[in-house]
């Protein structure tokens, strides 16, 4: 089945991962990855989790 898959070179901070679980993504300890279903609510979802690390990151 298709997924979307984040990775980070380390345990994401709290922050980000409440924001990856309230978006959908669930922790796949197997795969070391954050995985959602691969379809429109999932693309969506990745790019709001993506400008919700960043803008956290710029400031």
């Amino acid at each position: 089945m298709a997924r979307i898959q984040m990775i980070f070179p380390a345990k994401p901070d709290e922050a980000t991962r409440r924001a990856m679980k309230a978006n959908g993504f669930r922790w796949s300890p197997s795969k070391g990855a954050w995985r959602r279903h691969l379809n429109e609510a999932g693309r969506w979802a990745a790019e709001r989790v993506m400008k919700a690390i960043t803008a956290e990151g710029a400031a």
